[in-house]
């Protein structure tokens, strides 16, 4: 950054000119401007020198979505050096809330934050930041940052920044509404600089909210997809591996307005995929470790036959099919059915 000051004039929260600009937020709501008034109704709030927009994720790196006086090559840096050791990419993974946070709280003594302090914090000449996190969906957040250039921001900056964050907080979660009953009710395109990968959101009665075309394409192909999906889950966030993808899937939070308390589905490309021939291979080595007994049972299993009727149909007890069950699971190393069933698909189909 430059030497020359470049301090944002703050606006007192009983200015006339913060209640315009209070105003143009709630107007562009809905819009590709929305997140940009944000950061500028919280940077009229306090004094600044520069002011990103990102977007971390506990699972991939962190997005660079906008910036105001910030120099290219520092973004640059950012995006091809540092943001592996980004001290709020790591807090975001760790704790995962939303709120207001400065950079001096997160200051540490590991070797990451001092080497993040020396190669970014130096190049890009910051002494602090001041970040608001506002979740969207899943394991997702958007934060606005301020960036002062000399000293840091004080005890009354953090204050009043958290005295005016559920405002700003509820305008964004008024934004996510509007994006997404759009995708909702009218199928609109050109929605990807906010959702680009195959996504699929349910409400909390596992009703379908929104499925993206890439999705729905994924599913067609895979059957193990909808699969999961239809075999619910738990609260916690979980992860399938599938032949051509790994599936994620996380509870979204209560006040998520548009599916409270629903789950966020959402695929990457498995990157460890082996070919159809040595997936055979793999699975059928598997299978030679087991008994003839076992794989009896197994053959039952992958035709749908429940404990019950494969007991009958061997004329022995169900303990001892409960028993073989679990011996089948831990040499095929999965720990459900549905995992065994996906497992030897391509041996039984």
């Amino acid at each position: 950054m430059s030497g020359k000051s470049k301090t944002t004039p703050v606006t007192r929260l009983t200015d006339e000119e913060w209640f315009h600009r209070t105003g143009r937020v709630a107007m562009s709501i809905g819009q590709d401007t929305f997140h940009r008034e944000l950061l500028e109704l919280f940077g009229s709030a306090m004094q600044h020198d520069s002011s990103w927009i990102m977007r971390y994720s506990r699972f991939a790196p962190p997005d660079v979505l906008y910036t105001h006086n910030v120099p290219d090559e520092i973004v640059q840096l950012y995006t091809r050096e540092c943001s592996t050791i980004d001290p709020y990419s790591s807090h975001w993974k760790t704790r995962g809330a939303p709120g207001v946070l400065t950079l001096s709280r997160l200051k540490s003594e590991n070797v990451e934050f001092i080497i993040y302090e020396k190669m970014f914090g130096a190049a890009a000449n910051i002494s602090d930041e001041l970040a608001m996190f506002f979740t969207t969906v899943g394991h997702c957040c958007l934060a606005l940052f301020l960036v002062r250039e000399k000293g840091t921001f004080s005890a009354a900056d953090v204050a009043r920044a958290e005295l005016i964050f559920p405002a700003l907080d509820g305008y964004h979660h008024a934004h996510l509404s509007s994006l997404f009953n759009e995708l909702k009710y009218s199928n609109r395109s050109g929605m990807d600089a906010f959702i680009k990968r195959p996504m699929l959101i349910q409400d909390r009665f596992h009703e379908q909210v929104y499925a993206s075309d890439s999705w729905i394409q994924a599913a067609a192909q895979d059957p193990a997809i909808d699969e999961i999906v239809h075999a619910g889950a738990s609260k916690a966030a979980q992860k399938f591996e599938l032949r051509n993808f790994i599936l994620r899937s996380e509870a979204l939070d209560r006040h998520f307005p548009l599916a409270p308390g629903g789950r966020i589905y959402a695929l990457e490309p498995n990157a460890s995929a082996k070919t159809q021939h040595e997936h055979v291979d793999q699975v059928a080595a598997t299978l030679s470790d087991f008994t003839r007994r076992e794989r009896e049972i197994l053959a039952l299993i992958m035709m749908g036959q429940s404990t019950g009727e494969i007991a009958q149909k061997l004329e022995i007890s169900k303990g001892t099919i409960k028993n073989c069950r679990l011996r089948i699971y831990r040499k095929a190393d999965v720990t459900s059915e549905r995992a065994l069933v996906n497992k030897f698909t391509s041996i039984f189909r």
